[in-house]
């Protein structure tokens, strides 16, 4: 009876797969299948939540006030240009719901974060994916792109950097999309969840330009630089007329009260936190890097970003299989067979401390001396 009655949309439709699983396990694991910040959450928000955990008892600020004057004197933008959401999540859930409608071109350059196409097929939407490819060094393509948008295009998704190929586009690439996409009335959303781990994430962010651009819309996340997956706060900020009718889209009440307090006060006092984080992404990210691209079998590429793309097809083991042995080594690392069958020769790691990074070094080799022998 159900299947007759339920949105057609949602019958072959399958949520998107995820790293951090790390909770299934019964045994103890060191999690590289999250990109979380290696310097763990500040340590002011444990004194943040004592503070106001009395606050709990009532309902939290609908409208996020004071996260929104937090976030509107950090981006030197007006109020009406910011909505905040569950984690940036839940405004690509309402990003989609509010533009997509039923056959809706939107185009997505693949592999990238899942949530994207589950939302907009959710909504009835059509997924055109542009493929990123290896020999470009999973790079945008510009033309081919621009040769995908149709009159029946509706909005194109761009990760920056990307997850999982950790590539980061030039400010100057991704505003060349915004604004051929402009002239021909096509939304662009750019979600910029890892920009802060980048010394040029700061200068190359396209939040500034939403004042000029009024089909542009950028997603920020508190999740992954903070490292608070458990704290669901994301924000965005856009042309004022694009966020007033996602702002109706949301949840009611959808961030918590402590949620607020905790977001709000990282906003105001993270410069020397943020500071911290990339000089020690920078340094770590090339150490492994470098020490990855030594052992026999393993093909990364370059990070921008706080995470690691590679390639494991020297070793004749498919990323599940290799999932399956790390996790006998006491590690969890992300099977990129999620992103389709193409990659079922990749995984991605996370940057972490030089103690775990070396930690992981060392069982890579030894699964790289084990088919050697082989």
């Amino acid at each position: 009876m159900i299947e007759k009655i339920v949105r057609r949309e949602l019958l072959d439709l399958t949520r998107p797969k995820h790293g951090a699983d790390v909770w299934k396990y019964d045994v103890a694991l060191v999690d590289f299948s999250c990109n979380l910040n290696p310097l763990g959450p500040p340590k002011e928000i444990i004194n943040i939540i004592q503070r106001n955990i009395d606050s709990i008892v009532r309902y939290p600020d609908d409208t996020c006030t004071n996260l929104k004057l937090a976030l509107s004197d950090y981006h030197d933008l007006p109020r009406e240009q910011l909505i905040v959401g569950c984690g940036s999540t839940e405004l690509i859930k309402a990003f989609a719901e509010t533009f997509v409608k039923q056959n809706d071109h939107i185009i997505i350059p693949f592999p990238t974060y899942g949530e994207y196409a589950f939302y907009c097929q959710f909504m009835g939407g059509v997924i055109n994916k542009i493929s990123l490819m290896e020999d470009e060094e999973f790079s945008l393509n510009v033309e081919s792109l621009f040769d995908s948008i149709d009159k029946s295009t509706k909005a194109i998704f761009l990760c920056n950097p990307n997850n999982p190929t950790s590539r980061f586009e030039s400010k100057s690439k991704i505003l060349e999309v915004v604004e051929e996409c402009e002239a021909r009335k096509v939304l662009v959303f750019v979600d910029e969840a890892f920009v802060d781990f980048l010394r040029e994430g700061r200068n190359g962010s396209c939040v500034p330009e939403v004042e000029s651009h009024d089909n542009l819309f950028v997603s920020r996340s508190f999740t992954k630089i903070f490292s608070i997956p458990g704290i669901r706060v994301g924000y965005g900020v856009g042309g004022k007329e694009l966020v007033k009718y996602m702002d109706k889209a949301r949840l009611s009440w959808n961030v918590g009260v402590l949620n607020q307090f905790i977001a709000t006060e990282l906003v105001r006092n993270c410069n020397s936190y943020l500071e911290r984080t990339v000089e020690f992404i920078e340094l770590e990210k090339k150490y492994l890097y470098t020490q990855v691209s030594r052992i026999n079998g393993y093909k990364p590429f370059k990070p921008d970003a706080n995470f690691m793309l590679i390639k494991i097809k020297n070793l004749e083991l498919n990323s599940t299989d290799f999932k399956k042995i790390m996790l006998d080594q006491g590690f969890l690392i992300r099977d990129c067979s999620s992103f389709g069958e193409e990659f079922s020769n990749y995984i991605r790691i996370a940057v972490k401390n030089r103690d775990l990074n070396n930690n992981l070094l060392k069982a890579f080799k030894i699964i790289s001396e084990e088919v050697v022998q082989q």
